[in-house]
């Protein structure tokens, strides 16, 4: 299984130092929100200070990943359709190849 990302974000640099970036990730959640109820931090860690700019308001899901060589999680917002929440849902527990596009 792939996940893409188009920009090499802070939140997936790997290491003491933060050099080099994720290539693993492993899918440990799906949880369902709203943008609309997220903190101005929390979009500003996810997109990287607004290098990824989402809508305002939208059904999203959060999902909850462990990177490959910690336990440090990272998360990810991702439009929240019903064919991808069943993706997602049915990957829970597998491990993501990390694409950069």
């Amino acid at each position: 299984m792939n996940i893409k990302f188009s920009h090499k974000y802070s939140k997936l640099m790997t290491g003491v130092n933060g050099i080099g970036f994720c290539k693993k990730l492993y899918l440990l959640d799906v949880i369902n929100i709203k943008l609309e109820d997220l903190s101005e931090s929390f979009l500003n860690y996810d997109t990287d200070e607004g290098t990824f700019e989402l809508p305002k308001k939208g059904d999203y899901m959060m999902l909850l990943f462990k990177k490959e060589t910690t336990t440090h999680l990272m998360t990810t917002l991702r439009r929240r359709t019903p064919d991808k929440e069943k993706y997602y849902r049915s990957a829970i527990g597998q491990w993501f190849d990390v694409v950069y596009l």
